[in-house]
């Protein structure tokens, strides 16, 4: 489902559920502004306490930004959602997964082959097969709006 108000997304993910944020490679390579990607990963792992998946080597640009987190490859936290959960990023298995990061088509193969779980896609395009979607923008700065809004909401 296309969530076309941050504000939504943000009431959401603190609704009480346990949420897992994924950081891919992106994170690291995409510049929205005067910041990257991660940096808006880091702001709503900060702000909610929720633990981070580091995948794609976004573990050492999470941990200088004061995110704990763990290295994790992104297929291995899919497969743990299908099976048992064993990671030790957290001690439970998550109710949602938030994927940033990754590109529409890796998205989209990430959150079909979730189960047992909702996603939430906050990428620039919007992901059919995920829970919940950010919508497709126009441009890089109204998807920083977007980001900074939600991040705002939290």
């Amino acid at each position: 489902m296309s969530v076309k108000d941050p504000s939504w997304l943000a009431q959401y993910l603190n609704s009480g559920k346990k949420v897992l944020i994924m950081a891919g490679a992106l994170c690291d390579k995409t510049e929205l502004g005067d910041k990257i990607l991660l940096d808006y990963a880091a702001d709503i792992a900060k702000k909610t306490g929720f633990p981070v998946a580091a995948t794609g080597n976004t573990v050492n640009g999470l941990r200088a930004r004061g995110i704990d987190t763990k290295k994790a490859w992104a297929v291995e936290m899919v497969n743990f959602m299908r099976y048992d959960w064993q990671h030790p990023i957290s001690d439970t298995r998550p109710e949602v997964l938030v994927l940033i990061g990754y590109s529409p088509l890796m998205t989209a193969n990430l959150a079909s082959a979730v189960e047992n779980a909702e996603t939430v896609a906050l990428g620039s395009r919007y992901v059919p097969e995920a829970t919940y979607s950010l919508p497709d923008v126009t441009s890089f700065q109204q998807w920083q709006q977007e980001l900074s809004e939600l991040v705002q909401a939290l």
